[in-house]
């Protein structure tokens, strides 16, 4: 207890705050969450493969498959989850969830994907193409498609309920607050540097012995499935024999911590829409707070599928465009890892304003040279050759690409823990119920309103590329409602944090 009680130096407090009787939990924690984001890290990239280099299919499907596969999916599987609890302990759930997952990756990849031709619905595909509007293609194509769907959708699924659920509902039942202040960053930085491996994995299993087989391009992205598949196998297996080991040797002693059932753990329960926004208005501090996260979720779903429409058209071959998105992947593990490291000295030296503008600044400054590119790619094809030595299309693919593995690097680094950060001069009250109403918002108006938003543009007007200026313009008022309201809440921050508000927040 006293060497829990010990204080640690500045480079240390940064670094490694761990005491020494904590290493093997920490360590344990942190080899667990690495396995498990390299999983999802090769699923992200491969179910978007996947659904995008379809037959028939293209980005006009994501949005569908968001509200119409996902929310049914997410609904199912906590269902699932809560009748699994009724019967087995924690333990238990994880390796029937986790072998759950391995055995479904393992009948898609040895029995769906070979017999899609014939399983897939290409009869009632086309009937639905002959009696219903040309903005109904992305739904069509998910019901074709069916298979694919289903891959999709349980691949999405790992991170809410692999690394949400079993994961971090684990190490909660196991981690003292104390001790989760000063450890939880450094299971975060385990989930940073898992895409540089699980890009790079993507990138092996994609090359060994699949060009040996075959020339074409049918039997090279066979075997690519094949031995990603079997990678996936093996880091489930080895998660499983971790989780075993860390609950024989490392907290088998331990009960789970209890929380107590204060008025402010009660107010972090789940607010509805009507009452995240009422107690959200009532602050002019968590509204800024609150349009910032929507400003994110908003614009990453709206960028996330125009620039998968532009993948599906440079990329034919399925094997080049996963190959691209592991190295996109590995970028977004270097720069979040980079980005984490720093984030300490960033926000004590340059503050809480520059910190929080990083990400909408960037995405905003790549949102430019994407828009450029992709609206006078006819204009400037002449100067792309020439100066360049590529195609308007080709710098249409990279800028989107820098944007999206710049925006999600330094969204799991700088913008998760400055939104974090920025609830903490807050009382206790606003900072619970605050917490809860903005999460919940943002989920639920974030992702879910810009997918049924691109529904009904890409319903209306036909196609994904017909609605791509009205989503241009739409994205930019979010980016500028988005900056403004960091410069907003960082003037706010400052008077909060003040010595003289931060000591009558404690005496009151």
């Amino acid at each position: 207890m006293t060497q829990n009680k010990t204080k640690f130096g500045i480079l240390r407090t940064i670094l490694w705050p761990v005491h020494r009787s904590e290493l093997k939990k920490v360590l344990s924690m942190f080899g667990l969450i690495f396995l498990l984001c390299i999983s999802y890290s090769i699923l992200r990239n491969l179910k978007d493969t996947i659904i995008l280099t379809a037959k028939n299919s293209g980005a006009e499907v994501i949005p569908f498959l968001k509200v119409w596969g996902m929310l049914p999916g997410a609904i199912l599987a906590t269902w699932v989850y809560t009748r699994l609890a009724r019967r087995f302990s924690k333990e238990a759930i994880f390796y029937i969830v986790i072998t759950g997952f391995i055995s479904y990756f393992l009948l898609f990849t040895f029995c769906l994907h070979p017999n899609s031709d014939v399983l897939h619905l290409d009869r009632f595909g086309d009937w639905l193409g002959l009696h219903m509007p040309a903005g109904f293609k992305g739904m069509i194509s998910m019901v074709r498609n069916w298979t694919f769907t289903t891959f999709y959708i349980m691949s999405e699924l790992w991170a809410p309920v692999v690394l949400g659920m079993l994961f971090w509902g684990f190490v909660n039942d196991h981690t003292e607050v104390s001790q989760a202040k000063r450890t939880y960053g450094i299971l975060n930085q385990g989930s940073n540097l898992a895409p540089i491996l699980g890009g790079g994995l993507g990138i092996l299993c994609a090359n060994t012995f699949s060009g040996s087989f075959s020339t074409s391009s049918e039997e090279v992205w066979k075997h690519t499935l094949t031995n990603i598949t079997l990678a996936l196998t093996v880091l489930g297996i080895a998660s499983m024999a971790l989780f075993y080991w860390i609950n024989r040797k490392v907290v088998n002693s331990q009960k789970p911590f209890q929380k107590n059932d204060s008025v402010e753990e009660r107010g972090t329960a789940k607010l509805s829409i009507r009452e995240s926004i009422r107690y959200i208005a009532k602050s002019k501090y968590l509204l800024c707070l609150a349009l910032i996260f929507l400003g994110y979720n908003i614009s990453i779903n709206f960028t996330d599928v125009l620039w998968k429409e532009q993948l599906k058209r440079f990329f034919t071959n399925p094997n080049d465009m996963l190959a691209h998105m592991n190295m996109i992947t590995m970028g977004i593990g270097v720069v979040g890892t980079i980005c984490g490291t720093l984030f300490s000295l960033m926000i004590s030296r340059l503050g809480w304003t520059f910190t929080a503008l990083l990400t909408p600044a960037v995405m905003a400054v790549m949102a430019i040279g994407f828009f450029v590119f992709l609206f006078a790619g006819d204009a400037l094809g002449p100067f792309a050759l020439t100066f360049l030595g590529t195609t308007p299309l080709a710098l249409t693919v990279y800028f989107g690409s820098l944007q999206y593995c710049l925006s999600k690097g330094c969204k799991y680094s700088v913008f998760d823990v400055s939104k974090e950060v920025a609830f903490l001069p807050l009382s206790s009250e606003s900072k619970t119920k605050g917490k809860a109403a903005i999460d919940g918002l943002g989920s639920a108006l974030g992702k879910s309103g810009a997918s049924v938003t691109y529904q009904g543009l890409i319903i209306f007007l036909g196609s994904v590329a017909a609605s791509t200026p009205y989503i241009s313009v739409i994205l930019f008022v979010v980016l500028f409602a988005w900056i403004f309201s960091v410069f907003s809440l960082g003037v706010q921050f400052k008077k909060a944090s003040s010595p003289e508000n931060l000591l009558a927040k404690d005496s009151g």
